[in-house]
């Protein structure tokens, strides 16, 4: 077989790949973008009975559900492979574990930018309604970053914990639980010592825009406009899901069990 021929098959597979774990989380998103789109419906029928600032801020508050999409996520996923015994054919295709993962991974984004461009959409329309000015574009997109940035690292710990889990015949979701919570702390705890490495990274900051104005809400005025961001200790987090990433790729190729009867599944 010419390698030309081998990397359009290539191609074809992962896109096949990709097209079936979009599918499979259009539920998900439908669902979800439902939930957003009837909470803005009853906090626009609240805007005359309520303070019409606070239904804006409260326009923000399906956002805080993000990160536990993303942890969810992870799991499932991958654990739905199992269920249906396709985990089998999945290791067993000319790909390495790192494209495995990345396919999920990519998902979850793709779910997570959809998310919050529906969520924005509700608090770009309430902002006309209850600010004097609009929302500057700066602040949406750093906030739009930031959001997507930590529903990609939870997924990430969430992921790798479900793999960990699963190289073990007994206990698997015990091991996850605590594989999750544990590498979490231990990224928090040491992720520090990269920085010394890393102090070539500049500092940089972010518009304070919107909590600069809950702070003025609730009465205080000396809100700072701008948040600074410490630049090598960011990527030195960062790069800590990054090993762990790579580190879960590894073990899902290499070490992960797959039950006797799905590979005999598989074969039939």
């Amino acid at each position: 077989m010419s390698p030309q021929k081998s990397g359009k098959e290539m191609k074809s597979k992962l896109g096949s790949l990709f097209k079936n774990e979009l599918k499979n989380s259009l539920g998900s998103i439908v669902l979800l973008l439902s939930l957003v789109i009837l909470w803005d419906l009853y906090l626009y029928l609240r805007r005359d009975s309520w303070d019409i600032t606070l239904v804006f801020i409260l326009s923000f508050l399906p956002i805080i559900f993000l990160p536990f999409y993303s942890l969810v996520s992870g799991f499932y996923l991958l654990r739905e492979e199992w269920q249906k015994k396709t985990i089998a054919h999945l290791l067993s295709l000319p790909v390495k574990g790192i494209t495995l993962t990345s396919m999920k991974l990519l998902t979850i984004w793709i779910e997570t930018i959809i998310f919050i461009v529906v969520i924005f959409i509700g608090v770009i329309l309430f902002s006309k309604i209850a600010l004097l000015e609009p929302i500057p574009n700066q602040v949406l997109w750093q906030l739009g970053l930031i959001l997507s940035i930590i529903s990609v690292l939870v997924a990430i710990l969430s992921q790798f914990a479900y793999i960990v889990g699963r190289v073990f015949r007994h206990g698997g979701w015990l091991i996850s639980i605590w594989t999750f919570f544990a590498f979490g702390w231990v990224i928090i705890r040491y992720s520090g010592l990269l920085v010394p490495f890393l102090s070539f990274v500049p500092n940089f900051q972010l518009n304070g825009w919107f909590l600069s104005g809950i702070w003025q809400y609730l009465g205080d005025a000396t809100a700072l406009q701008t948040i600074k961001i410490h630049g090598p200790a960011t990527l030195a987090f960062l790069l800590c899901f990054f090993i762990v990433f790579l580190f879960g790729s590894w073990i899902l190729e290499k070490h992960v069990i797959v039950p006797a009867e799905d590979i005999k599944h598989e074969s039939e």
